[in-house]
């Protein structure tokens, strides 16, 4: 039995990407190879890997692919090992970022990011907490930015900032004359939140007042920007992580009221595998995202 790192790679690849086509654009082969790549690694394990009618893979092949990313990983950190000190800061950096981050910080990251190290090449990837953990416990993610500390086995959550929640109200609600407001006064049925599985809706929902009637319009979005165009357009409020209070022009900062007493909002962490190769860099993003929030909160209450 004779296995090479390229049929690895591309098995890799094929469950990443759950296409042969975009597959094969990843690891820069045509389709008619990288098929040949993952017929010659079934041949040589007496197994198959991938149905190609379903378009997924088997449970055989999902025991090769976890296996497989663990040999890449070793390989890799034999080269990491021979090249020295600058090498973890070279080559492909997966961020996993939560989608109520993605639009706010990246904006002002990434660039930094470039140029703190420009060996460093960024693959971004925007998806629900849950997602995110599920990839780096595969391998699929090398570190990622989530707003809730998340507590599992081989992982490690390290906190970055802590960020107030605003309210963002329309001028026909009633706490729209107050100068703040008390998480306590916040109906539930007048905020609009986003949808299940976001883990800022949670967050929201904690904080405001349970709800005494029905909603007279159930609305779920996925968008922190359609829930401002509601309380806009139809009314009510939604409430706003600090971060994404430096995109909103002049006009639309009158709608924002602070919450007192403080203390409602979230903590960003940074989660990454035990043991990952790719802590340093994994530090390094968190200390740049770090001092990106601070220059944006000082830009927000100027």
């Amino acid at each position: 039995m004779r296995l090479t790192l390229d049929q690895l790679r591309s098995l890799v690849a094929l469950a990443e990407e759950g296409s042969f086509t975009l597959a094969a654009e990843r690891v820069y082969l045509s389709q008619p190879a990288l098929s040949i790549q993952i017929r010659k690694l079934e041949e040589a394990l007496g197994a198959k890997l991938f149905d190609r009618k379903k378009g997924t893979l088997t449970e055989a092949g999902r025991v090769a692919v976890a296996q497989a990313r663990r040999v890449l990983e070793e390989v890799e950190r034999l080269t990491l090992l021979v090249r020295g000190e600058e090498a973890p800061f070279q080559g492909p950096f997966r961020l996993g970022v939560i989608p109520t981050l993605t639009p706010y910080l990246l904006p002002r990251l990434l660039p930094k990011l470039q140029e703190r190290y420009p060996g460093l090449e960024l693959e971004i990837r925007e998806d629900l907490t849950p997602n995110l953990v599920q990839a780096l416990q595969e391998g699929g993610l090398d570190a990622g930015l989530v707003g809730t500390e998340e507590n599992h086995p081989g992982l490690r959550a390290t906190p970055l900032f802590r960020e107030a929640f605003w309210a963002y109200v329309s001028p026909n609600h009633w706490l729209y004359s107050r100068e703040s407001i008390h998480p306590l006064e916040i109906p539930q049925e007048d905020t609009w939140v986003l949808s299940e599985g976001h883990c800022l809706r949670d967050q929201v929902l904690s904080v405001c007042r349970p709800s005494l009637t029905k909603r007279r319009v159930e609305f779920q979005s996925g968008s922190l920007e359609t829930l401002l165009l509601l309380v806009e357009g139809v009314g009510g409020l939604t409430l706003l992580p600090e971060v994404a209070l430096w995109t909103l022009p002049e006009a639309k900062r009158a709608h924002l009221r602070p919450l007192t007493p403080p203390g409602a909002g979230r903590t960003v962490y940074l989660l990454l595998r035990e043991g990952s190769l790719k802590t340093r860099v994994a530090q390094g993003v968190a200390e740049e995202a770090v001092r990106t929030f601070q220059a944006l909160r000082l830009e927000a209450q100027a």
